[in-house]
């Protein structure tokens, strides 16, 4: 098991636990190509050599390896659909996370890391520098300065706003409350330590909105292109902008062009 599974073992509820004895059982004696064919097992392929398999109560996350010719199994995550979620504190457990998945954590994956990878780097590549590129910065941008463009703002254009549609509100609605969704899969945001700040709501094709674990409404994210995004909080402020990184991760940064953490 990762030290996170490990963890996770003292809040699941006993059905849940139920269900992981009863797939290593199960498992115990196959060899990869067996377990991966196996109809009733469920086991799905995900991105970076991450398998899942259906549980009655949630989600299994493993990945294989083999050594000394022998396969083995290291359990990596659970959601589970009946969690006392009182006793999870502040976080929400993902298959992406950064901190089970090395190809999403930029420590181990330095394709995604600006200190190696300087095309990801505002820095050095000012294409994605909004201080040097006027398409991605609002203040010469108004297209994406929710200030003047009221299609992009809560306050004037009422389907973006979670007080009135209630379909992209977490409170109401239950698929994308991580609270009571255990296999609400984000994306989330992460600080530069990877720990859990925030999660994210699409609310149409060009904004997100940023809900506390709390799921207070905190801010908005405006879409700017295939490469780019801005961020501002509550009242339309600029608090920053994330890059893409890859398919699955988006690195933030600061007004200042620091790096502060990611979007997965």
């Amino acid at each position: 098991m990762s030290p996170e599974f490990k963890n996770k073992l003292a809040i699941l509820d006993q059905a849940t636990v139920i269900n992981i004895v009863s797939f290593i059982t199960k498992v115990v004696d196959l060899d990869k190509n067996d377990l991966l064919s196996t109809e009733n097992l469920n086991v799905s392929a995900l991105e970076g050599g991450i398998y899942s398999t259906t549980l009655p109560s949630g989600r299994l996350f493993f990945t294989l390896g083999d050594e000394n010719d022998e396969d083995y199994i290291i359990l990596m995550d659970v959601t589970s659909i009946q969690n006392n979620v009182a006793d999870m504190k502040n976080n929400y457990y993902t298959s992406n996370n950064p901190r089970t998945n090395n190809t999403l954590n930029p420590t181990f994956n330095r394709t995604i890391n600006p200190t190696f990878n300087r095309t990801i780097n505002p820095i050095f590549n000012r294409t994605i520098n909004p201080t040097f590129n006027r398409t991605i910065n609002p203040t010469f941008n108004r297209t994406i300065n929710p200030i003047f463009n009221r299609t992009i703002n809560p306050t004037f254009n009422r389907t973006i706003n979670p007080t009135f549609n209630r379909t992209i509100n977490p409170i109401f609605n239950r698929t994308l409350n991580p609270k009571l969704n255990r296999s609400y899969d984000g994306p989330f945001l992460y600080d530069i330590s990877l720990e859990q700040q925030s999660f994210i709501v699409r609310a149409n094709e060009q904004v997100e909105l940023i809900f506390t674990l709390n799921l207070e409404l905190i801010g908005l994210i405006v879409d700017v292109n295939n490469q780019t995004k801005v961020e501002f909080d509550i009242n339309n402020q600029l608090i920053g902008y994330f890059v893409k990184a890859n398919e699955q991760v988006w690195l933030r940064y600061s007004k200042d062009n620091n790096w502060i953490g990611l979007l997965i």
